[in-house]
């Protein structure tokens, strides 16, 4: 027997084996008291596959698909470990093919990395939990489509209100406008089927002057008027977007009416310049109706250019009134008549009396005489005014404010020329040619 024991010990397998045994009771001990296994919760983001899949058979999950998912774990203390560093589920709907409720299996996405044997299960505390360790319960609807126009009863807001003529302008009124008009919403056929109307939802805080934009969110309302509440639409889409998300522009345009003068413009040429032209327009002013803001930026209206060299003495054009943007004619007038007349210009001197010179700008207690008795004027103008102009119709008006203090003889350069409402071109002050008005100013006694 001792010989039997002794070539065992010697034999080169016997040790091998007993190496073996030997690890894997140290293997054991470790498993269990270094690294044992324990229980817990954990919680795992669900990753889809197959998604794809559902939309070629016009399915959809519901919009109230959890994320997540928690699963009571029973695995040892590193695979545990690896568990909360890739905290992944995997969930296939590719072999879902009608609309309802179906148990899925799901795998865990860290499974290839871990060590030992993993047991779990979702956690029973959970509306989408199956009755088996492995599977959670899926909900698909099928997807359908409306096209709906938007209304806007549920937009509130206020017109300033203004009289004519109230710094030119006056409110005419508002137009209202929503983007999009229309709205393509998705969801289950047995959901859109009791969407009657789409309403737009905006306020407008303070009374309106000008064209302001708001966002406006959507309401559904039911065949009988009744509104339907967020939950009950949580499966209707618009996009990737649900329909409690969606918002909308929604623009209240404010018109506004200004009086705006009319102006032509002229390119003058030899023989034609503001000397010699006399023109009338058949509207000098139009009212235009427009954006607010546009108008307030509007002082006048640039008619079409006319070239003088290319009419003739006594010519009618007809203009068509330019309209800037965002803005119409609101008194239907859409073009205005111009007749132009170019006239002889001439030059013709004037003795004008002492009677026909005042001065402004004297200093309280000063006087100031004219140390002439006439003063020649050449006026150039036009021919037909020139040849019924009387010396009576002459005013000449000397400004002396900035000789103020002053005693004695000055000569006075500038001074202002009136013949009615026209103000003609004086080329020349014939007494001391060049030098202007003589004036003594002295104390008044």
């Amino acid at each position: 027997m001792r010989k039997k024991i002794d070539t065992l010990l010697d034999s080169r397998l016997f040790f091998i084996i007993l190496s073996i045994v030997a690890a894997f009771m140290i293997w054991l001990w470790v498993v269990n008291a270094v690294n044992p296994n324990q229980v817990r919760t954990l919680t795992f983001h669900i990753q889809h596959e197959g998604l794809g899949v559902l939309e070629d058979y016009n399915l959809r999950l519901a919009a109230n698909s959890p994320a997540t998912v928690s699963l009571q774990v029973d695995a040892s203390v590193a695979d545990m470990n690896r568990l909360e560093q890739n905290p992944y589920i995997v969930l296939d709907v590719s072999g879902i093919r009608e609309m309802g409720e179906h148990d899925v299996s799901f795998h865990l996405a860290a499974f290839n990395t871990l060590f030992g044997n993993v047991n779990y299960r979702p956690w029973p505390r959970n509306p989408f939990v199956s009755n088996t360790d492995n599977t959670l319960i899926v909900r698909v609807n099928r997807v359908t489509g409306r096209t709906m126009a938007i209304e806007t009863t549920g937009i509130s807001y206020e017109v300033m209100e203004a009289e004519a003529g109230d710094a030119n302008y006056f409110y005419v009124g508002e137009r209202l406008s929503v983007y999009p008009e229309t709205l393509q919403i998705d969801g289950p056929k047995e959901t859109l089927d009791r969407i009657a109307t789409l309403e737009v939802v905006a306020e407008f805080p303070v009374a309106l002057t000008e064209t302001t934009t708001e966002v406006g969110t959507i309401r559904a309302y039911d065949h009988d008027g009744e509104l339907l509440l967020p939950h009950e639409l949580e499966d209707v889409i618009v996009g990737t977007e649900r329909l409690n998300d969606v918002t909308v522009s929604v623009t209240v345009a404010v018109r506004m009416v200004k009086n705006v003068p009319l102006r032509p413009v002229f390119e003058y040429a030899a023989g034609a310049n503001e000397e010699n032209l006399r023109y009338r327009l058949s509207q000098e002013r139009i009212w235009l109706m427009g954006d607010g803001e546009v108008l307030r930026n509007i002082e006048y209206l640039e008619l079409a250019r006319i070239r003088l060299d290319q009419i003739d003495v006594l010519d009618a054009v007809r203009l068509d009134i330019p309209l800037p943007a965002l803005t119409e004619i609101y008194d239907g007038a859409t073009y205005v008549e111009l007749e132009i007349q170019i006239l002889d210009v001439e030059e013709d001197t004037f003795d004008i009396p002492a009677s026909r010179i005042f001065f402004t700008g004297l200093v309280e207690g000063l006087v100031a005489e004219l140390v002439i008795d006439t003063l020649s004027l050449v006026i150039r103008g036009p021919s037909e005014i020139l040849e019924q102009l009387d010396v009576s119709d002459i005013s000449v008006l000397v400004n002396l404010t900035e000789y103020e203090g002053r005693l004695g003889r000055l000569i006075v350069e500038s001074f202002s020329v009136m013949v009615g409402d026209w103000e003609p071109e004086v080329i020349g002050a014939m007494d001391l040619p060049g030098q202007g008005i003589i004036v003594n100013i002295q104390r008044d006694g």
